[in-house]
């Protein structure tokens, strides 16, 4: 578990890094690092892996709350456009509906494995865990569509996180929108590909990464 745990650390230390300003609309949460094991309280019906175990035991996930004082169930990446919503272990279970459970009545979709685990979402898009694979890969979809891999495991994802918040934030100020044309700044997706390449050679998951966070 060296590698996860290295990437946990990398991952933390860049959000600490660049603290979230506050919004108008919500108090932020965080990821802070746990010394001690955080106690899971994740439903029995939700499967974690031995990589998402191990993150949800080491980090405790601060969900954001509203300013009339509602928890929401999740702490929000500021990416530089659309936030990034990630799950607190506790409410995994509610995240899954619409996906592994749907209609009315919350019944198993045939069409899904129950080993894809939702765990972090934009704008409802999900982020896929595959929880009953060495590595546990990770996908992504728009909205029901169909899924597709965007890391070949849940270190890579949160190392391809830890790059992309250094650059929006580090180079780019949170800034990676021009003002006039509502584009992406010249250069900025570029840079984005050069620096995740250094680590992944796989063109096609690295544009994936990218399509799925800016696309």
């Amino acid at each position: 578990m060296k590698q996860i745990d290295n990437s946990i650390l990398k991952f933390i230390q860049t959000m600490n890094k660049y603290p979230q300003e506050e919004s108008p609309v919500v108090k932020k949460g965080g990821v802070r690092y746990s010394s001690e094991l955080v106690k899971l309280q994740v439903d029995e019906k939700i499967y974690l892996s031995p990589e998402l175990k191990f993150f949800y035991e080491r980090c405790e996930i601060i969900c954001d709350i509203r300013y009339d004082g509602h928890k929401l169930k999740s702490t929000s990446i500021d990416i530089g456009n659309s936030p990034l919503s990630l799950w607190s272990p506790e409410n995994l279970v509610y995240r899954q509906e619409g996906f592994r459970w749907i209609g009315t009545d919350l019944k198993d979709d045939p069409e899904w494995n129950p080993f894809w685990l939702v765990t972090a979402d934009i704008n409802d898009d999900p982020v896929v865990v595959v929880t009953d694979k060495e590595g546990s890969p990770v996908m992504a979809s728009y909205e029901t569509g169909a899924l597709f891999p965007i890391a070949n495991s849940f270190s890579d994802f949160l190392d391809y996180l830890s790059i992309t918040l250094e650059l929006v934030q580090g180079k780019y100020n949170g800034e990676i929108i021009d003002d006039e044309s509502f584009e992406f700044l010249e250069g900025f997706l570029e840079d984005l590909k050069e620096m995740i390449s250094k680590i992944n050679k796989n063109d096609e998951l690295v544009e994936n990464f990218i399509d799925y966070l800016y696309g």
